[in-house]
């Protein structure tokens, strides 16, 4: 379950970068923070609470408990696939 957990961690933080680098990517094209619509912006939050998270468990500071990895298994999943969408379709942005 450790292997599992470093490795879903990890990937938590490295999704949690990428999405965070294309938000400001978004933003840097002179739009507004207060353009962000509702649903896209909880999703940040919750990714960056996730990567938080995931970090502590890397670091040892967060005791691994097999509902941690549940959690990060289901927030990994519809990450993944959004920033897949981000990346091959161009109509989609995180804004």
């Amino acid at each position: 379950m450790n292997i599992a957990l470093k490795i879903s961690s990890s990937l938590s933080i490295l999704l949690a970068i990428f999405l965070f680098y294309n938000l400001i990517d978004e933003l840097g094209d002179r739009m507004s923070i207060f353009e962000i619509a509702f649903i896209p912006f909880i999703i940040l939050i919750i990714v960056i609470i996730n990567a938080i998270l995931s970090f502590l468990l890397l670091i040892g500071k967060l005791a691994s408990k097999k509902i941690v990895l549940i959690v990060q298994i289901i927030i990994l999943i519809p990450i993944s696939v959004l920033l897949y969408q981000i990346l091959y379709n161009s109509t989609i942005s995180c804004t």
